[in-house]
């Protein structure tokens, strides 16, 4: 399918979904491989503002925080840890999921699995190396410290914060974060991107990339990257829904992501920074493709959905933060893929309410959890081929996150066949929410 030119208005947009929610829609034969998805549970929590990305507004109280070294994970847990690799590239998942935590107290609504796995990997690079590193929110000492004890062995630590970082005074800034030689709160008169020139803008990348880091399983590796929904604060990367993704040893991905993470750093602020033709903000690799906002034009997630031929077989599962009514461009690409005979589902902490009547009327099953991830599990058929792919990062369903944010939307190398374990990975994260959510 073509890309489209530009960006649907919202009227249209609202049209469409009216007229597809009309439609009948046959209920395609259950996945291939698969199993149907548990229609009972219950569950839900806060609504979450995306704007804030809810970092450092929830009331409850941090845990005590141990700065203790931590020790690796090597085992693949299903639901918290998964190893699997990317276009031939070994590769980490780390999940969370605080009603049932992979790391940590049962019961406690805190999960560390995502943010213990970012401390660990910074302590693995050795004295001579480089990290960069780009981060929304940090509020959580160990990580923190782990940066600075890294500077302090010798390793060349370069980070970028959105700006209202510059503002804390919570002690993983201001004993930590404020002694590192090479580091940017991204402060501005009119916003806190660092690279995006709109008023009101933030800076919600979660992005770093290692120049040696050593695996769960002690495989030491250059050229790492580490990306995903997971910020490094107890609010939103530890008791909410998040994914994250490391892979090793894929030197063109490291390059483009290291120089993006360069842009965020010196502050090269663009009103429009994706621009395929140029290679900004379009970065294909053959582990993922990322695509990096702010975009004027297009919208990259329609564009990645649009890649999706519909038919029976297909099966799409969204696991989003939040689902905003300024963002009802890709709600009618779901009701598209729904009319053509996809299966479509969709859990989120966040639907608002012209997105939820649109989803409701495509006959889009919605359930309520707190859910931080920005994911899209699909299996379908791309070209003349069905693939098994996973697209993740921290791009949110906004307008905001779409043009007037630094954001990344990461679509993983896609795999086919019997074997799929990365789609199995997040169809299992998907459905540990989906199954306990409420319906909306």
């Amino acid at each position: 399918m073509l890309e489209p030119s530009g960006v649907m208005t919202r009227s249209l947009a609202a049209a469409l979904l009216i007229s597809l929610g009309t439609a009948a829609c046959a209920e395609p034969p259950a996945e291939p491989g698969g199993s149907s998805d548990d229609l009972g549970g219950v569950g839900g929590a806060e609504s979450v503002d995306d704007t804030e990305d809810v970092d450092d507004a929830s009331a409850l109280p941090d845990p005590p925080e141990s700065l203790a070294p931590v020790a690796a994970l090597a085992t693949p847990v299903p639901g918290c840890i998964a190893q699997a690799p990317l276009a031939g590239y070994p590769a980490w998942f780390f999940f969370t999921r605080p009603d049932r935590p992979c790391q940590g107290t049962a019961g406690s609504g805190v999960d560390m699995n995502a943010i213990d796995e970012l401390t660990r990997l910074i302590g693995t690079v050795p004295a001579g190396g480089r990290i960069d590193g780009h981060i929304y929110s940090i509020s959580v000492d160990a990580v923190a410290k782990a940066l600075l004890d890294a500077q302090t062995r010798g390793v060349d630590v370069r980070m970028s914060m959105d700006g209202d970082v510059a503002a804390s005074t919570d002690s993983a800034k201001t004993s930590y974060l404020d002694k590192l030689a090479n580091r940017v709160y991204c402060t501005h008169s009119n916003n806190r991107s660092c690279i995006s020139t709109a008023d009101g803008a933030i800076s919600h990348t979660k992005l770093f990339t290692f120049s040696t880091a050593t695996a769960p399983d002690g495989v030491v590796s250059s050229n790492v990257v580490w990306f995903g929904s997971a910020n490094q604060t107890y609010a939103s990367g530890a008791r909410l829904y998040n994914n994250t993704v490391t892979v090793y040893g894929e030197a063109s991905l490291y390059t483009q992501l290291r120089a993006y993470l360069g842009d965020l750093y010196a502050q090269r602020r663009l009103a429009d920074y994706y621009d395929p033709d140029s290679g900004r903000g379009h970065l294909l690799a053959a582990a993922a493709d990322v695509y990096a906002s702010p975009e004027a034009e297009t919208d990259l997630v329609v564009n990645r959905l649009d890649d999706i031929t519909p038919d029976a077989n297909c099966r799409v599962r969204v696991m989003q933060a939040s689902v905003r009514d300024s963002r009802l461009d890709v709600v009618a690409q779901l009701a598209r893929l729904k009319q053509g005979g996809c299966q479509v589902w969709v859990v989120s902490d966040t639907v608002e309410p012209d997105a939820l009547a649109a989803l409701h009327a495509a006959q889009i099953p919605v359930r309520h959890m707190p859910i931080h991830d920005k994911a899209f599990i699909v299996y379908g058929k791309f070209g003349g081929a069905y693939q098994y792919r996973v697209y993740s990062g921290s791009h949110n369903l906004s307008s905001g996150a779409a043009h007037r944010y630094d954001e990344i939307f990461v679509k993983l190398a896609p795999e086919t066949g019997a074997t799929h374990p990365i789609y199995d990975a997040y169809y299992t994260h998907f459905n540990d929410a989906y199954n306990a959510g409420t319906a909306l």
